[in-house]
């Protein structure tokens, strides 16, 4: 991964688009490896924030990453040649996994708030 070529006829998203695309096929980035924040993958090719944003866009569009907003973006796990169908599949158990754990923490915290309150009957 690097700098974009001013001389290439590509925009620069597309460049950064094709740069993660390649690293991804190529096994350097993983399945489920996160993908640096948008200023460091900003200044790590010389474009800006927005022209990250633009080719990450991309990949996702091409369900090659996921994002999750305040968190970040990941490489799918899911392998190229499932369906996406599967992809789909995946994308909802990772979105379910996520919202049972955030209920078992809102839970937590209602039991402790519970235990604050007064008992009637006691």
């Amino acid at each position: 991964m690097g700098k974009v070529d001013p001389d290439d006829s590509r925009p620069p998203f597309q460049q950064v688009a094709d740069d993660l695309r390649t690293a991804i096929r190529d096994g350097v980035l993983s399945p489920g490896a996160r993908l640096p924040k948008h200023a460091e993958l900003a200044e790590e090719y010389g474009v800006s924030v927005g022209t990250v944003k633009s080719a990450l866009g991309t990949l996702r569009n091409e369900s090659l990453i996921v994002s999750r907003q305040g968190e970040g973006s990941w490489v799918r796990r899911v392998l190229p040649e499932t369906t996406a169908a599967d992809a789909m599949d995946a994308d909802a158990r990772d979105v379910l996994a996520e919202i049972l754990k955030r209920l078992d923490e809102v839970n937590d915290r209602l039991a402790a708030i519970e235990d604050l309150l007064p008992r009637s009957g006691r």
